[in-house]
């Protein structure tokens, strides 16, 4: 029986959106044990690479590290994409209501399907085009009522859903050329580089904050493997099996799965709009992946 890479890259990507979505989750409990968000970025880009050295070293024995030209080009997906859209998101959330920035941010798959589409010549299906407007519809609602918020964050949250559309678009054309666990630790090193480099050289208003419990160093801990080092390998892994269009709109998923884990894991309220919200988002993500079934069914029977 053949597998069908279609749909192992849409799970991969629904894999990937869930381990993004508990983000959130992990920072907060983190935050309850004396961190803040600098120390707990830090921490969490640190502890990733430092697992997927020994993952790399394990899994990969007679990988070699690539080029300098290669190796430059991953560190900085790392270094200026990972961390650029970690940090200003972060930042922007100090002044801005969570729904409102996930309702910014996801703009993100019209702006990557429409690069796609510019720079890679990736032309959208009708399906790709009527998922996006279900699962856009569908996070605007769950996000809930928009509540009041600075020019300024606006503008950081709209430059992150750019800069990530970029980052996955630069992403597809840079990891396919090494090995994936190669790949996702030097971006990891990238990003962590970043953070020590801003701890060390932002103004002595920012303090680097650790936890000071063994919870919050749990928390770290699943934040770097949970919610980073797993979803970032699934992502690079499926989105070379099924494109940066059709990986933008699975990645909608994210915010259902950042609204379940708040209501399981921080007793935040499930309302109507964000269960109406949710079914939009998974029921573009199931037809996404039925017709990518379809599709290579029909391939592979003629």
């Amino acid at each position: 029986m053949r597998k069908n890479p279609n749909s192992l890259g849409v799970a991969l990507i629904i894999v990937s959106s869930i381990g993004f979505g508990l983000a959130p989750t992990f920072a907060t409990f983190s935050y309850r044990n004396g961190g803040n968000a600098v120390g707990t970025l830090l921490a969490r880009f640190t502890v990733a690479t430092l697992l997927m050295l020994i993952v790399r070293k394990v899994s990969s024995r007679q990988a070699k590290w690539p080029r300098p030209l290669l190796f430059g080009q991953l560190f900085l997906l790392g270094a200026l994409g990972y961390f650029t859209a970690t940090i200003l998101y972060f930042t922007a959330i100090q002044n801005i209501d969570s729904g409102l920035a996930i309702t910014i941010f996801y703009c993100n798959p019209v702006i990557v399907v429409l690069l796609s589409w510019w720079l890679l010549g990736n032309k959208p299906s009708r399906i790709i085009v009527w998922c996006l407007v279900s699962t856009l519809i569908g996070v605007t609602i769950a996000a809930g009522q928009v509540g009041n918020a600075d020019t300024i964050s606006v503008i950081l949250v709209l430059i992150v859903a750019v800069e990530y559309a970029f980052y996955m678009i630069i992403s597809s054309k840079v990891l396919p050329k090494v090995d994936l666990f190669t790949g996702v630790t030097i971006v990891m090193f990238g990003a962590a580089s970043s953070f020590a480099i801003y701890a060390l050289i932002a103004p002595s208003s920012v303090e680097v904050i650790f936890p000071n419990a063994i919870n919050g160093w749990v928390s770290v801990l699943m934040l770097a493997v949970v919610a980073t080092v797993i979803p970032t390998a699934t992502l690079y892994a499926g989105m070379n099996l099924i494109g940066t269009g059709k990986t933008a709109v699975i990645q909608t998923f994210e915010p259902v799965a950042s609204i379940l884990a708040g209501v399981i894991f921080l007793s935040e309220p499930l309302t109507v709009p964000r269960i109406i919200g949710a079914t939009f988002v998974i029921g573009a993500v199931g037809v996404l992946a039925t017709a990518e079934s379809r599709s290579a069914a029909r391939i592979i029977h003629q």
